[in-house]
């Protein structure tokens, strides 16, 4: 389970949304403890050792471990934070490569500034900016899950560190529709003041990342993902509890890799949205797969 796990006042902010934003903010929760404020090491080998590194006034905890010129850099989805990689990550250290987990800002171990408008390239801005005070230079096998998924695509395409993507039940092109993300919204905004009043840290990360939205799905929506990008696509086949939200999500998926050789639609039977606490063997086992693709170990 994340760290972060949800109080009340979350759960109730959840139970109250449909399916696919349920599912893309599954267990919101409000703030870890505040990071005493310190300056972000320089790029060197030992960087993020943890470590935390200042961006914008945010300040994100971070972990990198392990050995080998390739890095395994975890995303977790909204409302997570690194702790849901506690099954996964040490297991793929163990492969011969480096890792990378970090908490996003106003998750765990990180702070937000809120000053700040939240968007989708905001966070991709820090992702990568992470990457570098960190000393990550490449290849990178970027693993992503849900709204993470997002940041990946987004980057991969700015960021020729990224060799090869591994996502799990993400927000990927087309499952954001219009109408998907206006349902959603309808079902979160009257519980917005009870957030705010009962859960105040998490109210500053949940309601702006919310009403970005339809900036995000636009956004999403438009990539033009690389063709010769290799990526492992994992759906799970429980992931959404709306019928009409679940035929959306499963056949933008199934569009998304269709049709395109360098991707591959794998189906997590059984497996609700959290594959990664599901489905632990399969994530092991597709990472594995992609860090063979682009050569990382050994076939």
């Amino acid at each position: 389970m994340s760290k972060s796990q949800g109080s009340p006042a979350a759960a109730r902010f959840r139970s109250g949304a449909v399916a696919s934003l349920v599912l893309a903010a599954a267990c919101l929760a409000a703030a870890g403890p505040a990071v005493a404020a310190q300056t972000a090491a320089p790029p060197t080998a030992s960087a993020c050792a943890p470590d935390v590194v200042a961006v914008d006034g945010n300040r994100l905890w971070a972990r990198k471990a392990g050995a080998g010129t390739t890095t395994v850099v975890f995303e977790a989805g909204f409302g997570n934070d690194s702790g849901v990689w506690s099954a996964i990550e040490p297991r793929i250290r163990a492969a011969g490569v480096q890792t990378l987990v970090y908490d996003r800002a106003g998750m765990g171990q990180s702070t937000i500034d809120t000053g700040q408008p939240y968007s989708l390239d905001n966070d991709v801005h820090i992702l990568r900016t992470i990457l570098t005070r960190c000393g990550v230079t490449g290849p990178v096998v970027f693993v992503g899950h849900s709204y993470g998924g997002a940041i990946g695509l987004v980057a991969a395409g700015q960021d020729e560190r990224i060799k090869g993507l591994v996502l799990l039940d993400a927000v990927a092109p087309g499952v954001w529709t219009p109408a998907e993300v206006d349902k959603n919204l309808k079902a979160m905004r009257p519980q917005f003041d009870e957030i705010r009043q009962k859960a105040p840290d998490l109210a500053k990360v949940a309601i702006p990342w919310a009403e970005a939205m339809p900036r995000t799905a636009a956004e999403v929506n438009a990539l033009e993902v690389s063709e010769r990008l290799p990526i492992i696509d994992i759906v799970a086949e429980k992931g959404q509890s709306d019928p009409d939200s679940a035929k959306v999500w499963r056949e933008a998926h199934v569009a998304f890799t269709t049709h395109h050789p360098q991707r591959t639609f794998v189906l997590a039977q059984g497996s609700s949205h959290k594959v990664m606490i599901d489905k632990p063997d399969l994530v092991v086992g597709s990472i594995l797969d992609m860090l063979r693709r682009v050569g990382a170990v050994r076939p």
